[in-house]
């Protein structure tokens, strides 16, 4: 991990993706394909790139495995693309579709009203984890055969979202805001998996 972060810090490595690193400029529209940027951080302050964006973007089988990205990504498309152990800290992601993309072990702080998440693994992810709260999270938010495998969802609000034939195996809710939540056709979770918080009435044991 720590050679994938160093590494943007080599000017020679980093000449190589001018133009990819170019069009994460907030000016720019970001539409990356096949590119590895496995280890970047995104953020309004960093030097690779100040004032960084994924608003808007569209992302084919981009490697951002072990990145941060601490920016705006709403209306975003991105399919086929690696998140595995990657942050992402307070982005906003609401309106955006999320196919086969992969965030598993990932750290995910995110607001994602109106999105959808198809196929996607977040198998061994931490959802929310929020400290002040119920924070970000999602409303109207679905999930289309997804695998929480492992993963939990700590102090983060999903209120009227939709689940839809996914996989909740050992996955911990913790504290979190599922009013209005619904799964449908999905492994449930069982009442052991919940504390701290309301828990759905179509959960039975």
């Amino acid at each position: 991990m720590k050679k994938l972060k160093d590494r943007w810090n080599d000017v020679e490595f980093t000449t190589t993706l001018q133009k990819e690193i170019e069009s994460l400029h907030y000016k720019n529209v970001t539409d990356l394909k096949d590119i590895d940027l496995a280890g970047i951080h995104l953020g309004n302050k960093i030097k690779l790139l100040e004032h960084s964006s994924l608003s808007k973007s569209k992302l084919y089988n981009v490697n951002l495995s072990y990145s941060f990205i601490d920016v705006d990504a709403h209306e975003s498309v991105w399919e086929l693309s690696n998140f595995t152990k990657a942050k992402l800290n307070r982005s906003v992601l609401s309106k955006s579709i999320i196919k086969q993309c992969n965030f598993q072990q990932a750290k995910l702080v995110f607001k994602a009203d109106d999105t959808v998440f198809e196929d996607c693994s977040f198998v061994g992810a931490k959802i929310g984890i929020g400290t002040y709260g119920y924070e970000y999270g999602g409303r109207r938010t679905k999930f289309y055969n997804c695998d929480f495998t492992d993963a939990q969802f700590v102090r983060v609000e999903f209120r009227a979202s939709r689940f839809y034939n996914c996989n909740f195996t050992n996955t911990a809710f913790v504290a979190c805001d599922f009013r209005g939540v619904k799964m449908e056709g999905c492994f449930l979770p069982k009442l052991s998996q919940f504390s701290d918080m309301d828990i759905p009435d179509y959960i039975e044991e």
